[in-house]
């Protein structure tokens, strides 16, 4: 697993748990989509067209499953 692919995971990872149960604070919730956003921006263009199309379409749960290997 790239670094990149490393910090996208970790960061959707992040996301889940601020989603909750329970809900995080909104700020929280805030900057960690902001950071899953900013990993995404910054996908080489050879990143695998589903995990995009995933990202794009806000489908974390799916983008986390496909990044697990799953």
């Amino acid at each position: 697993m790239s670094d990149r692919t490393a910090d996208l995971t970790d960061a959707l990872e992040a996301l889940m748990r601020a989603i909750g149960p329970p809900p995080a604070p909104a700020d929280q919730l805030g900057q960690a989509l902001r950071r899953v956003d900013d990993l995404t921006g910054a996908l080489p263009p050879s990143a695998p067209p589903q995990l995009r199309h995933f990202l794009e379409r806000r489908s974390y749960v799916k983008a986390l499953a496909l990044l697990r290997g799953g």
